[in-house]
């Protein structure tokens, strides 16, 4: 499993509302996971901060910039991952 955790602030409660919104409708409306998108498997609230927890995958973001020694990426990399997602 995989958890975000979106911290106890003002100017991140309304955005944590809404994408947790977002990610519960993906799920709802994709029961047999035919479009392949992330899916949420649960949240709950801890000390106030919002914990929404996620199938884990290869590597994270974070790990794949710090990997780039936090030098983005290039618009090649870019176009592919595009085609992939697309």
């Amino acid at each position: 499993m995989a958890v975000k955790i979106i911290r106890n602030k003002l100017k991140f409660k309304h955005q944590a509302g809404v994408e947790l919104n977002i990610l519960m409708h993906l799920r709802d409306n994709d029961p047999e996971d035919a479009k392949n998108i992330i899916r949420i498997k649960d949240h709950c609230e801890f000390r106030s901060h919002l914990l929404i927890s996620f199938e884990l995958f290869s590597v994270n973001l974070y790990e794949f910039i710090k990997g780039n020694n936090f030098q983005g990426v290039s618009l090649s990399l870019i176009r592919r991952f595009a085609i992939q997602i697309l």
